[in-house]
């Protein structure tokens, strides 16, 4: 079984996260599952799997998009 690399975004600009975020959401609304799962440093982390995109990113700026994304209606 071969470890799945995961791409550390935490320290990146939030517009670069939210593009990731958006790349993730679109592959979602196309019917790609996504697996996001609490990373095991202990840091508020979480690791994003979906279709080719494998991501590291910090829990904040992923739930403060989710809630705009929500507001927005685009959930």
């Amino acid at each position: 079984m071969t470890k799945i690399r995961h791409k550390n975004i935490m320290g990146v600009p939030l517009s670069d996260k939210e593009q990731s975020y958006e790349e993730i959401h679109k592959l979602y609304k196309s019917g790609v599952s996504v697996s996001v799962k609490e990373h095991r440093s202990g840091f508020p982390a979480v690791t994003v799997d979906c279709g080719d995109i494998h991501i590291l990113t910090d829990c904040l700026s992923l739930e403060e998009w989710w809630a705009k994304v929500k507001k927005e209606g685009r959930d």
